[in-house]
């Protein structure tokens, strides 16, 4: 079981269409998507190597998530992490179509 990375922090880059994680103001992963109406795809999940298991991704996953959640968007999971994410967190079931 990986233990979150406490410096983690997620924005959402708008201009190139993904959420950014970063640690101590570092680039350490990206979460892109496509947005259309009301729907956002989430299309490839990329976490630097070398921060992988620190929990880097499940932030930024969990971060876009809850982004979707208060922005009332329906989530398709087209990328394989994100869809593993939602599947391990039943919390996140209802935000896919």
């Amino acid at each position: 079981m990986s233990t979150e990375h406490s410096s983690v922090e997620v924005g959402n880059d708008e201009a190139e269409n993904r959420y950014v994680a970063t640690i101590d103001g570092k680039p350490a992963g990206t979460a892109a998507y496509e947005r259309s109406g009301d729907t956002i795809t989430f299309t490839h999940t990329v976490v630097d190597e070398e921060v992988e298991g620190q929990g880097v991704g499940s932030t930024l996953i969990r971060h876009a998530l809850d982004d979707a959640r208060t922005l009332h968007l329906t989530v398709v999971p087209q990328c394989a992490f994100v869809a593993a994410f939602i599947e391990e967190h039943p919390a996140y079931q209802d935000l896919v179509a």
